[in-house]
């Protein structure tokens, strides 16, 4: 089986600006992809365009509030004029709220659900409807969270949104298997971001682990399924579920 290139495709990454994001946009442009960073920070999304220009690729920064249907239309149809086509989406905007669920505001948990779960529909609808179903191809990568499988106390909103975003992947992977349409999860333990500076010391990845993930998938066969990635640290207790 070939590998896919990246050299020469766009891909749109929400969430762009800063951690995850950050570090995901910043190494799919050394495979040689125009990347397009959307976030509702302006300053942070032009700030990793900037560095991705220095460094000899094509940016484009879109403020994108994913639970505005209005702004996410607006971000692909700006991806679309600049660049022709979106190949790959990585839906990776997320928020949380802290607190045991009998703790949460009804805004609290509607908040995090609509980043997390709606965003990303909202997103994949865009992609999909606006190119990838009529080519029969494309990749899209769905920010999870270890959250979303096992569980951890007082992320009551997080993981429940997470773990809805992986039944939306296996959805959309079968409503795709006709097509050369990759959908895949990454589900990362706790990663070295600012979102986790409050957070106990425990052992963590760093954001360039879950880049080379994404770049794995986006490169791998189409025809090759991989419908998520759980990654921990190695010296981390193994994990179980049921």
């Amino acid at each position: 089986m070939t590998h896919a290139t990246l050299d020469g495709k766009t891909a749109v990454v929400t969430g762009g600006g800063r951690g995850i994001g950050r570090s995901v946009a910043l190494g799919l442009a050394e495979e040689g992809m125009h990347l397009v960073l959307a976030a509702r920070s302006e300053d942070e999304i032009e700030v990793a365009a900037e560095e991705i220009r220095d460094g000899g690729g094509e940016a484009l920064a879109v403020p994108t509030d994913v639970t505005d249907t209005d702004d996410v239309t607006r971000l692909f149809e700006r991806a679309r004029e600049r660049f022709g086509q979106v190949d790959l989406l990585v839906n990776n905007a997320g928020t949380n709220a802290s607190g045991k669920l009998w703790e949460l505001s009804d805004e609290a948990w509607e908040r995090v659900v609509d980043v997390n779960l709606n965003g990303a529909f909202r997103c994949a609808r865009e992609a999909l409807a606006g190119g990838m179903v009529e080519r029969g191809e494309g990749t899209i990568v769905n920010m999870s969270s270890l959250t979303g499988k096992v569980g951890f106390a007082g992320t009551s909103a997080y993981g429940a949104s997470k773990h809805g975003l992986q039944g939306l992947t296996n959805t959309l992977a079968k409503e795709l298997k006709d097509t050369d349409i990759r959908v895949s999860t990454v589900c990362p333990g706790q990663v070295a971001t600012d979102l986790t500076d409050d957070i106990a010391e425990v052992d963590r990845l760093e954001a360039e682990d879950v880049t080379d993930i994404v770049v794995f998938l986006a490169t791998r066969p189409a025809g090759v399924y991989v419908p998520e990635v759980v990654a921990v640290p190695p010296d981390s207790i193994p994990v179980v579920y049921h």
